[in-house]
């Protein structure tokens, strides 16, 4: 399965940054000309209010002078002592209970037309209660089509020049932010940078200055850790270099003693006892090979031979044959039609041969056995017979194939178990193509 269309997307610490940041900023100009376009309208309203409010006052100083003097009237200003007295279309949109001494009434009936038109007018009432006692309505009249209404002109005007300063606002802050942001991000890239290239080698150079605390400590504690882990490395190398001569010396004792014992002359029962002991004592250097193979990073895995794997396998179904011996199981081999020859370690190939082979005998109670060889593809399955339908424990892979695993992930080889449902398990092992020596052509004379 293709685990990789649903790995998680990740993404950079600057660009996470520059995204918010610049979010923040858009929904703030957004708010802020929202708020801005609220405010010049209520600013408009505020400064009619206020100069019909002037024109009243100023009447009734008129008034003190002259009691006799008109009600104010203008350009596009007129007064009225009676709301039935105001424009039909006024009232057809507002009621007495409208309005409110010394409160700007305001009404844009276009609003309410079904076409619209600029000779629809907007209305603005100042209701006033002069000294004397009585009150007056102060209109102002509008058309949003006549040249007159060169006010609300420029009013709508400016409220639309707010779009483009927004907009400008936006990239000079971006270009700004751009530049911010690289110079905020510029340390953790470094410290991505210097976490990359930490290598053992580089653990005794100083510890670069990030320029803020938080990463300086992410630093630091990074580099403890990877001194530590490097000083565990030194002392499993060590030990494992140690182990390698203690654990070796006895397996060596051992298989010298086996050779003089078998200069000696032995009964049956003694023979038998030696051939367990120097299988059981080559198992053993075997085992211990592989391990102290696979605890060295470096180490070399032998010369490449060509070898017949059909052959080869042969030869280790016959040395492992001894681990059928009193069991009833079965094993069949067979070969590929063509004889496959590969070019590998010896060495390597025998510790995952025999291992699957080991495994398989092991594992196997009472069964078959099937070994098949196609190209450099071997199967190794074992079918457990006294097992029927699915077995509630299924059979476990041991170290051999554990340690088959690591083998193949150290060369580049391919290994594939399978469990079984009566218990058995199927491996399939291909050291790959690389390996396959191809038969030279034959020479044709004439």
């Amino acid at each position: 399965m293709n685990t990789t269309c649903c790995a998680p997307k990740t993404r950079s610490f600057s660009r996470f940054v520059r995204n918010y940041v610049l979010l923040g900023l858009v929904v703030t100009l957004v708010l802020y000309t929202a708020v801005l376009n609220f405010y010049m309208l209520y600013g408009k309203w505020m400064v009619a209010a206020f100069q019909l409010q002037l024109i009243a006052e100023q009447y009734d100083d008129q008034l003190a002078r002259d009691p006799d003097a008109p009600l104010p009237k203008g350009f596009n200003i007129e007064s009225f002592e009676r709301f039935d007295e105001l424009p039909a279309e006024l009232r057809a949109h507002a009621r007495p209970n409208d309005l409110e001494l010394n409160e700007l009434f305001y009404i844009n009936t276009d609003q309410y037309a079904d076409q619209k038109d600029p000779e629809n007018p907007i209305f603005l009432v100042f209701p006033h209660q002069l000294a004397d006692g009585r009150e007056i309505l102060i209109l102002q009249t509008y058309h949003v089509g006549d040249g007159e209404s060169v006010f609300f002109e420029r009013l709508h005007n400016l409220a639309l020049l707010s779009i483009p300063f927004a907009m400008a606002v936006i990239g000079i802050f971006a270009w700004f932010l751009w530049i911010i942001g690289k110079r905020l991000t510029k340390p953790s890239e470094n410290l991505q940078d210097w976490a990359n290239n930490l290598t053992t080698e580089r653990l005794t150079d100083p510890i670069p200055d990030f320029g803020f605390e938080e990463l300086n400590d992410v630093a630091r504690e990074l580099h403890r850790s990877v001194n530590q882990i490097d000083q565990f490395v030194a002392r499993e190398r060590e030990f494992l270099r140690q182990a390698s001569h203690e654990l070796r010396t006895p397996v060596t004792i051992v298989s010298g003693n086996v050779e003089l014992l078998e200069k000696s002359p032995l009964n049956q029962t003694q023979s038998r006892v030696m051939t367990r002991i120097k299988r059981a004592n080559r198992n053993m250097q075997q085992l211990l090979e592989t391990l102290l193979w696979l605890g060295r990073d470096n180490a070399p895995v032998g010369s490449t031979e060509h070898i017949s794997f059909a052959a080869f396998i042969e030869q280790e179904i016959s040395d492992l044959s001894y681990l059928t011996d009193g069991k009833h199981v079965t094993c069949s081999f067979i070969p590929d039609s063509e004889d496959t020859v590969i070019a590998t370690s010896r060495a390597a190939l025998m510790i995952v041969i025999s291992n699957l082979i080991r495994n398989a005998f092991q594992h196997t109670p009472k069964g078959q056995v099937t070994i098949t060889l196609k190209g450099t593809a071997l199967t190794v399955k074992n079918t457990i017979s006294t097992c029927t339908g699915e077995c509630a424990t299924p059979q476990g892979e041991g170290i051999g194939l554990q340690l088959v695993r690591r083998i193949c992930a150290r060369l580049n080889w391919h290994c594939t178990p399978t469990h079984l449902q009566n218990g058995g398990m199927s491996v399939t092992f291909d050291p790959g193509p690389d390996t396959l020596v191809k038969p030279e052509p034959e020479l044709v004379t004439s």
